[in-house]
């Protein structure tokens, strides 16, 4: 009986160099011991930029455009190492904010390719884990807007809806856990 192929976690890249290989390695060995409802190998990804690794994770049960946990890893560059997360959408890494709390940034510090590993799983575990919710908002008991946070701080990931700011002002009529 052939050995069956188990999935790869953030499958696709190799690494160009022996940091990025260093990195994805340890990356694969802790995302391995991961257990998120609903996430599987196939949720993540890797590829190469010009410059960075990118990574990415596909948030399980949330369907706005911006789902998607992104890590982009510098070997080299004007400060060495570097390390920039975010809850992304369909643009690599444009919603990042090196002020930003929710985000992660790491940037000038001189550590081994395995310890950005360790800081990126870390990161990545830490959102997964974070409560999202949905708020509606009703006129006539049809959905006018929408919104999606993160539960914990408030931060939101999403808005759909062309109504006025008032209307957002109020409480919602509604409030769905996603997740």
């Amino acid at each position: 009986m052939a050995d069956m192929l188990q999935p790869v976690w953030f499958p696709n890249e190799t690494g160009r160099n022996d940091q990025e290989k260093a990195f994805l390695d340890q990356l694969r060995l802790q995302a391995a011991s991961w257990r998120i409802e609903e996430l599987s190998p196939q949720d993540t990804s890797s590829q190469r930029w010009l410059t960075p690794l990118y990574i990415d994770v596909e948030v399980p049960r949330v369907t706005i455009p911006r789902s998607t946990l992104q890590v982009a890893y510098w070997t080299s560059g004007s400060f060495g190492s570097a390390l920039h997360g975010v809850w992304g959408d369909d643009y690599l890494m444009d919603d990042h904010d090196g002020n930003d709390p929710e985000d992660l940034t790491v940037v000038g510090v001189h550590a081994t390719p395995k310890q950005y590993a360790t800081w990126t799983a870390d990161w990545l575990l830490r959102q997964l884990h974070r409560p999202v919710i949905r708020e509606e908002w009703l006129r006539h008991d049809r959905v006018v807007a929408t919104t999606w946070r993160l539960d914990d701080t408030g931060h939101i990931l999403g808005k759909t809806g062309l109504t006025p700011r008032r209307l957002l002002r109020r409480k919602p009529d509604r409030v769905v856990n996603v997740r």
